[in-house]
């Protein structure tokens, strides 16, 4: 059975378009579109010539990979955002916390609404101790011994 001609693109385009799930990254989808218009132009009879195929094939695809991804791309991915100061998204600074084990050359773990924390210390620190959470940073607190009261910073 010989399939005509356009069914090559369709086809190809199709399998590109789905080869986008296996690979990702938004580059293979854009081929794949480019193959479903040469194949939809190529059915319809406004291409005949191979060398126009290829070459709207080729310019397609580089104009989507160029224009569209960059859109569709910030779409689904979003944008990172740069911190500004020292913004504690996880609401741990101020709050108080008992050391599960003795601090050793200033680095200890702590225990925080029943996680533990890894946490660093000037200050010899022994388990069963209530700290002052100072400062979070990612996987690490910086705490200090509880002293009730309001808090002034250390000069």
């Amino acid at each position: 059975m010989d399939l005509p001609e356009y069914s090559y693109w369709i086809i190809a385009g199709l399998a590109l378009v789905i080869a986008e799930f296996a690979v990702s990254g938004l580059v293979v989808i854009f081929f794949g579109i480019a193959a479903l218009l040469v194949g939809c132009l190529k059915f319809l009879g406004l291409l005949d010539d191979t060398a126009w195929e290829l070459t709207l094939f080729a310019m397609t695809s580089l104009l989507l990979l160029v224009f569209v991804r960059r859109v569709i791309n910030d779409k689904l991915m979003g944008t990172e955002r740069q911190r500004q100061g020292e913004e504690d998204s996880a609401g741990l600074v101020g709050a108080r916390a008992t050391v599960a084990e003795a601090f050793s050359n200033g680095v200890g773990t702590v225990s925080y609404r029943g996680a533990r924390w890894q946490a660093q210390c000037a200050h010899p620190l022994h388990p069963g101790d209530m700290v002052r959470i100072t400062q979070h940073d990612g996987l690490w607190l910086t705490v200090e011994p509880w002293t009730p009261g309001p808090q002034t910073p250390a000069e």
